[in-house]
């Protein structure tokens, strides 16, 4: 049978009903033949009792990082543990297993880490015994058997790498929105939602403010030979279709990053706009200033500005590689943002 990986965020498990929902498209996997490995996310957002900035509040702003790193794991494993009982009492056989019992091994940068290896035989165990493997996302071990996470939006990047290391035949990130919209719906109620996007094209997506999806993720999904999908979890469309090496022309997406502030680049945080290495974005709360970034498909530079046209609100406009960056008034991103889907999308 194929292996597939599932990926199901806080919001997908937060409550018995949307639990359920998430269990939905795990019996439909399985009901097609799939061995199913599900990773999971802390349950729940901020507010939330077991959410990661749950935990985090109940340390110093200055701990130790390794005893961050190991309190901020007990989410996953709450969710892992909660998500396998639910499957169980649904009759579908399952094993909850923490990122030491599943063989995952990082390089041990507390905070941000990198997984390296996976050491695959407990978990080709479990499925061989057709068992639902619920696996811990964002953290591993090192070497010493520390736990280690991997940084906001590390589980995508931990469904992405074990499917990678699995030889799984799909990756399917599961969020609470239907797949990869051409602009923020929360802008623009009518934006259209994406059936394929190259994946270059979606991890500059994701630099620039897309949050569906880490970036990490996408730039992972390019070592391995799978399909990735970005769908919702609480409907049954496939979403939208990472896939490599796919030919778009002209306006594909853009991405909208609020408080931000254009400066000089640092050595480590580079941005190349207008072919010098010379402007960085950072987040700078309450700056009043956003960047909407369009991302375009087969289109040069000088094209691109004449796509855009004259801009209707008052903007600093800059272009790098397949990008167009809007530097803007943050009150006026809405109204821009709905002229540029109308202008761009429609």
């Amino acid at each position: 049978m194929d292996t597939v990986v599932v990926k199901f965020g806080g919001t997908s498990l937060a409550t018995e009903k949307e639990r359920k929902e998430a269990i939905s498209h795990i019996g439909a996997l399985r009901a097609e033949g799939k061995k199913v490995i599900a990773v999971v996310s802390a349950m729940g957002r901020k507010g939330s009792p077991y959410a990661t900035d749950t935990l985090i509040s109940l340390l110093k702003k200055d701990c130790d990082l390794a005893t961050l790193d190991l309190l901020m794991s007990c989410g996953e494993v709450i969710s892992a543990c909660v998500l396998a009982d639910s499957l169980v009492q649904q009759g579908i056989d399952a094993v909850a297993l923490n990122s030491l019992q599943a063989g995952i091994v990082t390089d041990g940068v507390f905070g941000s880490a990198d997984i390296f290896d996976i050491d695959t035989k407990r978990i080709k165990m479990e499925l061989h015994e057709n068992k639902v493997v619920v696996v811990t996302g964002f953290q591993g071990v090192t070497v010493r058997n520390d736990i280690t996470t991997l940084g906001r939006g590390g589980s995508d990047t931990s469904a992405v790498v074990i499917g990678g290391f699995m030889d799984a035949e799909s990756v399917h990130i599961f969020t609470d929105v239907p797949g990869v919209a051409v602009i923020d719906p929360r802008l623009v109620p009518k934006a259209k939602y994406m059936k394929e996007i190259d994946i270059n094209l979606m991890y500059d997506l994701s630099r620039w403010g897309v949050g569906v999806v880490h970036p990490r993720a996408i730039a992972a999904a390019k070592n391995y030979t799978l399909d990735l999908f970005i769908r919702s979890t609480f409907d049954k469309g496939q979403g939208t279709r990472v896939v490599k090496d796919l030919k778009m022309k002209g306006p594909v997406g853009a991405g909208i990053i609020k408080n931000c502030g254009i400066f000089d680049a640092g050595r480590a945080d580079k941005l190349i706009i207008d072919g010098e290495k010379k402007r960085a974005v950072r987040p700078v709360p309450d700056s009043g200033y956003s960047l909407l970034t369009v991302v375009f498909g087969e289109y040069n530079r000088e094209e691109i500005r004449e796509a855009l046209g004259t801009l209707p609100v008052k903007a600093e406009l800059f272009t790098s590689e397949s990008c167009a960056h809007i530097f803007v008034e943050t009150s006026q991103v809405e109204s821009l943002a709905n002229d540029l889907y109308d202008r761009l999308f429609e």
